[in-house]
């Protein structure tokens, strides 16, 4: 197998680039470097990097060593602390890629050795790409809940006990004169329902976990000139949308990112609903509706002066806001009445918002599912397990096991998955 190498540090400017290596030529690889005597498992060295060519310093770097099988990867790992110098990084490159069985890094290629040598299952590896790009504390907590094992270790779980189910319906099948024994009958019945049932209650969570991934979205929606702009700038505290007193401003949709309650939200401001002909304006309504209907959460509001309501838009994640209510003559109870303006009562709105989102994306103590293969393995399983009698042909049934410990050994990397990690792996970064 051939020693890779990558800069695994992000390749904007910084103080600092970190190069790593790992395959059994790393130690050359130090040595074509200059590295000077032998480096210590987990121990970081100051050295000064040669070119090979003339010996002159290209820098002086901090050099980190790790032993295989004591490393990320399970292999000779060394990481190089340089300069983060665009020359600097292009010249170290250049002499690694000159050693003999030594290329750079494939996309997420260090994370698939670190599977193939068994320092990771998959449900741990496609956390890493996860917690590097968790902007929120709800994407971080489960990020690494999931890299720490906990994810994996319950569908190890259910694997184990289907194959030591599958070992007493093979006996039976090895030995077919021998009736199997009542007790163990009834065992196997009430292991394979009490495992279907597990399953189920694990996929009854309202995509809680992808939820949590890939965030909420949010449409704030409503008549033209209600405030809908004002509210996003708001809630971004920042002036992302243009607000005018002019009727009809946003006609396509504007959308910012933020962090409420912990969880990552995707809101949108969209185009005021109205009767138009004119088409762009007829356009960018269509576009309003169809987000309204796609969307988590949606904010209706109204004019205090002028409430217009589309009771066909309105359902259980829908907040109603009442917008220029010093203006209001009278107040449905259902609104939440605020002033962007005088900025009155908006933490009553926040309030109410929170506990919205936090109602979608409750937090959980126990591990969900954050990837839609592991759903749709999952949903396998449970048909699988439904299918499964004893009643019927004892082959089919052992079948029946066979089909669903191997639907959950895709999700972990217990079968031969070669062309499953082509795919999970090519979503990572170069580095990782």
């Amino acid at each position: 197998m051939p020693t890779i190498f990558a800069p695994i540090t992000s390749p904007h400017r910084a103080g600092i680039s970190v190069i790593r290596i790992s395959g059994p030529q790393t130690l050359a690889c130090l040595a074509a470097l200059g590295f000077k005597g032998a480096p210590q498992h987990q121990k970081i060295t100051f050295q000064k990097i040669r070119d090979p060519k003339n010996s002159e310093i290209i820098d002086e770097v901090l050099i980190s060593f790790f032993q295989a099988p004591q490393s990320f990867t399970g292999e000779d790992v060394a990481e190089i602390s340089i300069h983060a110098s665009p020359f600097i990084l292009k010249k170290t490159l250049e002499i690694l890629s000159k050693e003999k069985n030594c290329r750079i890094a494939e996309a997420g290629e260090f994370s698939k050795r670190a599977f193939l040598n068994g320092k990771l299952d998959l449900v741990q590896a496609e956390a890493i790409p996860d917690l590097i790009a968790a902007e929120t504390a709800a994407q971080h907590r489960q990020a690494l809940q999931q890299l720490e094992g906990k994810l994996g270790e319950i569908y190890e779980d259910w694997r184990l006990r289907l194959i030591e189910i599958y070992a007493l319906i093979q006996a039976a099948i090895d030995f077919p004169d021998e009736d199997l024994p009542k007790n163990i009958i009834d065992r196997v019945e009430l292991d394979v329902k009490n495992l279907c049932q597990e399953i189920k209650k694990h996929l009854d969570d309202k995509k809680i976990g992808q939820r949590i991934k890939d965030g909420l979205s949010l449409a704030i929606i409503g008549a033209p000139n209600v405030g809908k702009s004002s509210l996003l700038n708001f809630l971004a505290k920042s002036e992302v949308a243009i607000v005018s007193e002019i009727a009809g401003t946003t006609r396509d949709i504007i959308e910012t990112h933020l962090s409420i309650a912990g969880v990552a939200v995707k809101i949108s401001d969209t185009a005021g609903i109205h009767e138009t002909t004119n088409k762009i304006e007829a356009e960018g309504i269509r576009r309003a509706l169809q987000k309204a209907a796609s969307c988590d959460i949606k904010i209706f509001m109204i004019d205090a002066a002028n409430p217009i309501l589309h009771e066909d838009l309105i359902d259980e994640n829908t907040i109603l806001v009442m917008n220029k209510s010093d203006l209001a003559k009278n107040h449905d109870s259902r609104f939440t009445a605020i002033s962007l303006t005088e900025n009155s009562n908006t933490s009553e709105l926040l309030k109410k918002l929170e506990e919205k989102i936090l109602e979608l994306v409750p937090q959980q103590s126990s591990p969900l599912i954050t990837q839609e293969r592991y759903r749709s393995a999952l949903e396998n399983c449970v048909e699988n397990l439904e299918n499964f009698s004893l009643k019927k042909n004892i082959e089919l049934a052992a079948e029946d096991l066979r089909l669903t410990a191997n639907e959950i050994g895709k999700i972990i990397g217990k079968i031969d998955v070669e062309n499953l990690l082509d795919v999970i792996f090519s979503r990572f970064c170069i580095g990782k």
